[in-house]
């Protein structure tokens, strides 16, 4: 069966899906997914500290630590420590939001439908025990629940059963506190359910974040986009883009070379065939998320298209990088949607760089949400250079850095807190938009 001409790849490089159709969630789903795994990655690395100071209660600290891990797991670490909200308010971290987004996430793997089809196979009299189970240990579950969960092929659905989201890599430093990590701190889940694998990054929480943050005067890099095949002699195509260099040094060492994402990455998307793969991040997170999965995009050993949904994202690079990206985009390789608050301006920063050749711009297509008291509701856009967003972002940079005017307006509009707010309060307006990520991705 071919594909429908949209979803069809170009550069000879593999489609994820079946017979080459890939599989994306619902514009508003894969926005609120996006944004609740990017909550949990605060969460999770926070967590995952406590755990090594042993300051969790009972078998907690070794389950925190534990992978593959779902929601379910993380469930339970929260039940049996009440005390482990204070410490997120202490770290001013929105426990609220965290503790929804495990909530949520373990609701939806419990209606998931290969859960519903093990549910029926076993007869409802054994739910209660597999919602038991489900948590610390999956052969002693099935041990436990006896032949019918084993013969039950819904249940064998992938290296962990009976778990459609799942966390199986996180990246964080043994010996470094949750404020002192020197490096990046990411994480790559697994849904069987949805066939995705998710890389996600955390935003900025330690005096390594920033300081990367603050290298935004540019570095000039080989265009990745000119490693396909088929852009490698397009002359539209430069040779050459400028990026972020903080965020570049993040995602590779100072000599250039790759920080291990990939080396991590590539055996599990081995293991899942036809799977797609989506990257996330917010704030600092967003941005590594942009520049990642443009890479990932013209490698011909990733699955395509990519899709990228950030949340608060800071600019990543030049309007050349921009321009090649949609390059991408249109080539069917690669999908980026950006979600913004109109009031934040972490999104208009940085507006410039030192260098006169180097001019930030976005790339791929945005979504702004506005605040409840304007008309205005959403508006989703594609990325152009102009002069007024260069103006506007100057005017932001300004503002936040030098005056300082409305830093908690700033705050709130920039946290995922109010960023599911508006997410739930636009919902019909968003669902709107249309579905087809696809669709909304290549206008």
């Amino acid at each position: 069966r071919t594909p429908p001409p949209l979803l069809r790849g170009s550069c000879g490089v593999k489609m994820s899906g079946e017979d080459g159709h890939p599989r994306l969630l619902p514009l508003y789903e894969s926005l609120e997914g996006t944004l609740e795994v990017s909550e949990l990655t605060y969460a999770i690395s926070l967590m995952r500290q406590l755990a090594r100071n042993g300051q969790l209660e009972g078998d907690s600290n070794e389950l925190a630590l534990q992978l593959p891990v779902n929601a379910a797991h993380f469930q339970r670490v929260l039940d049996a420590n009440p005390k482990i909200r204070d410490i997120m308010m202490e770290e001013n971290e929105n426990a609220d939001l965290q503790y929804k987004a495990i909530a949520d996430a373990k609701a939806r793997n419990m209606r998931d439908p290969s859960m519903v089809a093990v549910r029926e196979a076993m007869g409802r009299s054994s739910i209660m025990d597999l919602r038991e189970a489900i948590g610390p240990d999956i052969e002693a579950a099935e041990a436990r629940l006896g032949d019918r969960v084993k013969k039950d092929k819904a249940m064998r659905r992938g290296s962990v059963d009976m778990q459609a989201g799942r966390l199986v890599f996180f990246h964080d430093q043994d010996d470094k506190g949750y404020r002192e990590q020197t490096e990046m701190v990411y994480g790559i889940g697994v849904n069987d359910a949805q066939k995705n694998v998710t890389v996600v990054f955390r935003g900025s929480r330690t005096p390594a974040d920033w300081a990367q943050n603050k290298k935004f005067f540019g570095k000039q890099i080989k265009n990745p986009v000119k490693n396909l095949e088929c852009f490698a002699a397009d002359k539209t195509v430069p040779d050459k883009v400028y990026v972020h260099e903080g965020f570049h040094e993040y995602l590779h060492h100072m000599d250039g070379t790759p920080s291990g994402i990939f080396e991590n990455l590539l055996p599990i998307l081995s293991r899942h065939p036809g799977y797609t793969l989506s990257v996330t991040g917010h704030s600092l997170g967003g941005g590594l998320a942009n520049i990642f999965a443009l890479e990932a995009a013209c490698r011909t050993d990733i699955p395509k298209p990519v899709l990228c949904i950030t949340h608060a994202q800071p600019l990543v690079g030049d309007s050349r990088l921009s321009r090649s990206a949609a390059r991408l985009m249109e080539s069917k390789n690669l999908y980026l949607l950006r979600l913004r608050n109109v009031e934040d301006s972490v999104p208009a920063v940085p507006a410039f760089s030192p260098k006169p050749s180097f001019h930030y711009c976005h790339m791929g297509m945005e979504l702004k949400m506005y605040d409840d008291d304007r008309k205005e509701t959403v508006k989703l856009s594609r990325t152009r250079p102009r002069l007024h967003d260069k103006l506007h972002n100057t005017k932001a940079m300004v503002t936040l850095f030098v005056i300082q005017s409305g830093v908690e307006k700033q705050k709130r509009a920039h946290g995922l807190g109010e960023h599911s707010r508006r997410l739930e309060l636009y919902e019909k307006e968003i669902r709107a938009l249309g579905d087809d990520l696809a669709v909304i991705c290549s206008q």
